[in-house]
């Protein structure tokens, strides 16, 4: 991106409504934080007893067990104990997310809000994680495929991608350059 046209974004930002701004920003941010709650409350409330000593929850047997697991590393237990690189890359992509969130406000695409959404609401949990206790709490397991064990947070990071792979395959129309 040019400097020209990264003006030419801040100076759109600005001419939007403030009101609409206002309220865009406040739905964008209660939809983070209700999937980050979600997310929080499931692990203390189903994670927390079941690491305390209590037995795994089968929902379906030979299908989907509720554990816990520890995870230090990222995704599929790779990086196992870079908890603090791992933070410190979820931090910094967490900002850009948000200033990306930001600055497309004008772009009021379902897919790509969604996808922003969860993805920040879902890198925020496992920082969360990572921050208090040095590790990830996970605690879904589709044992069905003996898949890894993951969270509410992965959910979201997962969907998110998801969605954002949707929009830039059938949404997005990059901007015509003005012929000279």
């Amino acid at each position: 991106m040019s400097i020209k046209k990264l003006f030419q974004n801040i100076k759109n930002f600005f001419e939007v409504d403030k009101k609409k701004l206002a309220l865009w920003f406040a739905i964008d941010f209660i939809f983070i934080g209700v999937w980050l709650a979600i997310d929080l409350l499931t692990k203390e409330f189903v994670y927390g007893p079941i690491a305390a000593g209590g037995p795994d929850i089968v929902i379906w047997d030979g299908v989907l067990r509720l554990t816990s697991v520890e995870n230090t590393g990222a995704s599929f237990g790779i990086f196992q104990g870079k908890t603090d690189i791992l933070t410190i890359i979820s931090l910094i992509t967490i900002v850009v997310l948000i200033v990306v969130l930001i600055f497309s406000i004008k772009n009021r695409n379902g897919w790509y809000r969604s996808a922003l959404i969860l993805l920040i609401a879902g890198g925020l949990g496992n920082i969360v994680d990572r921050l208090m206790f040095n590790y990830v709490r996970d605690w879904i397991y589709f044992e069905l495929i003996d898949f890894a064990v993951f969270n509410l947070a992965d959910t979201g990071l997962t969907v998110g991608c998801v969605l954002l792979i949707i929009y830039v395959i059938f949404c997005y129309k990059p901007q015509e350059k003005p012929k000279k």
